[in-house]
């Protein structure tokens, strides 16, 4: 598989991770779980953004 199609296939499913974490963020309860979901989605983002950079440079 060709390095473009496998950044793009793990973009599109870091994205759909993170949606799916915010939901969850969104219906938690207390605050800890819900800094733990903030924290997660910040690591995902930081993946996005290098995906998105490489990408660009292709």
């Amino acid at each position: 598989m060709d390095e473009k199609i496998m950044l793009t296939y793990n973009q599109a499913t870091l994205i759909t991770i993170r949606n799916n974490l915010h939901h969850h963020a969104m219906e938690a309860s207390d605050h800890q779980t819900k800094n733990t979901y903030h924290e997660t989605m910040m690591k995902i983002d930081d993946l996005l953004t290098n995906i998105d950079r490489k990408l660009k440079e292709m």
